[in-house]
């Protein structure tokens, strides 16, 4: 039943998609937006369907999980993405937020654990930053900015042994995280086209729980009068300190959005 509902929900998003193509303006729309002393906004609802491969530090034995870009609708649970901007002259303030819960039953780890081994994860990610704008023309716009990331992991293991007198066990482990990170952010646009090309990156941690985190997105977009519509590829690196939840985790697949400006 759940599948059920992303997927309806993806089709209901490109049915959006569909929608908004057709009612585009004849006329191009420079996605370079002008700089202008007053308050702007957008609002993005997005999908994001990552890849995920994530090891867990165990009593006696690591364990790894790997779910693929095409396998992850099947582990998925839940999932609820959007990101937002709001900018008034060079300065800008930006969030993003993202919740996935994903179940995988083929854990490994060592040769010690049965193929019914299950591991279960939790994740909730917000970032939230400042920027300010340091290069501006038509062609290009390119954004530094500094803020925060939090995480909010909850991991759940059930551990079957096999070659040994073992009983199975089950774990679980929560953690809450939040890091200081900097980047860049903007676009490039397509020649004279409403065609372009975004661009982020970020990346902080060291402060707390987290060794380091970063993120990463690439992708091509449409311009229109009331905003517009991208698919890009998105990654996110977490790794956490021993014996935290998330050991060296990362998550990358392609995602798709539809923004719109008031």
């Amino acid at each position: 039943m759940k599948i059920k509902y992303i997927k309806t929900a993806c089709l209901g998003l490109c049915a959006s998609l569909s929608f908004a193509v057709n009612a585009q303006s004849k006329d191009s729309t420079n996605p370079i937006a002008p700089i202008t002393n007053e308050w702007k906004f957008s609002l993005t609802p997005y999908a994001w369907l990552p890849g995920i491969s994530t090891e867990a530090p165990l009593p006696e034995t690591n364990s790894s999980s790997d779910i693929t870009a095409g396998d992850v609708l099947k582990h998925l649970s839940g999932a609820a993405m959007i990101s937002g901007q709001a900018r008034y002259g060079n300065w800008g303030f930006l969030a993003d937020a993202a919740h996935a819960e994903l179940t995988d039953e083929h854990v490994r780890g060592q040769g010690v654990l049965s193929n019914s081994s299950t591991a279960t994860i939790k994740l909730t990610t917000f970032t939230g930053a400042v920027s300010y704008n340091v290069l501006h023309e038509p062609q290009l716009s390119i954004d530094t900015l500094a803020g925060i990331r939090t995480v909010n992991v909850k991991a759940d293991w059930h551990i079957d042994f096999q070659a040994t007198d073992r009983d199975g066990i089950s774990l679980s482990k929560r953690a809450r995280a939040t890091d200081p990170v900097i980047g860049i952010k903007g676009r490039s646009r397509i020649q004279a086209t409403d065609w372009y090309t975004p661009f982020y990156f970020d990346m902080g941690g060291q402060e707390g729980k987290t060794d380091m985190t970063w993120q990463a997105l690439i992708g091509i977009g449409k311009a229109y009068p009331w905003g517009d519509v991208m698919l890009g590829y998105r990654a996110l690196y977490y790794d956490m300190k021993a014996g935290e939840p998330l050991q060296k985790t990362k998550l990358g697949g392609f995602s798709f959005g539809v923004g719109f400006n008031f």
